[in-house]
């Protein structure tokens, strides 16, 4: 059996622009130039073959997002939107796009748009919700937010991380503490939240302890 170059392989086995999409609609990767010009040539052609397939308008947003041209990017987000209401996936993306580009206001303008009823799928998108009333500095929202995520998936280092750093942020350092514990326990080696841990405990012995605190 001799060895096939990639080029010839490719004329042979002639994948389906579709199926291409498909998996790039779950990759947010970085390609090199040569194979994001032949990706953007797979991706117009199965939108032109199919312009209502929706996965391959959520790869053209991941493709582009990659290269970071926002532009490009939300153009795909936004048409998968429109051709598969509901689907969390063009809502997550739009709002990471915006998140990206420190538009944290429109963020959670976006990422707001979530039904009251969720399934655990739905998770990635009221975390990164929670992220954008953090940073807005709308506390009890991204505590909400938080928590919620919690009953959707309960062993998410990032929502426990993000829960720990906003009580962190109202100098509630015991709840602060309690949380960093948690995301390390999920991943004992978490470089951030084991040196907030350690910023959370000075702080908490220098202000003293709170007496707002429930002990379990």
């Amino acid at each position: 059996m001799f060895d096939v170059p990639i080029g010839e392989e490719l004329v042979v086995s002639k994948p389906d622009p579709k199926t291409l999409a498909l998996e790039w609609s779950t990759n947010d990767g970085n390609p090199s130039p040569s194979k994001k010009y032949k990706l953007d040539l797979t991706l117009r052609k199965a939108t032109n073959l199919d312009g209502t397939f929706a996965p391959a308008w959520i790869g053209y947003g991941n493709a582009f997002a990659a290269q970071e041209e926002v532009d490009q990017a939300m153009l795909g987000y936004r048409t998968a939107a429109c051709l598969f209401p509901g689907c969390h996936l063009p809502t997550l993306y739009i709002g990471m796009e915006y998140m990206r580009n420190h538009s944290f206001k429109l963020a959670e303008q976006t990422l707001a748009h979530i039904p009251s009823s969720l399934s655990e799928m739905w998770e990635p998108t009221v975390v990164n919700l929670a992220h954008a009333y953090r940073k807005l500095k709308i506390y009890h929202e991204a505590i909400s937010c938080y928590e919620r995520a919690l009953t959707l998936l309960n062993r998410s280092l990032s929502t426990y991380a993000g829960l720990a750093y906003t009580y962190h942020l109202q100098d509630n350092f015991s709840a602060a503490i309690t949380y960093y514990h948690k995301a390390l326990w999920l991943k004992p080696d978490d470089q951030f939240c084991t040196e907030m841990l350690s910023l959370a405990l000075v702080d908490e012995g220098r202000h003293g302890i709170d007496p707002k605190i429930e002990f379990e």
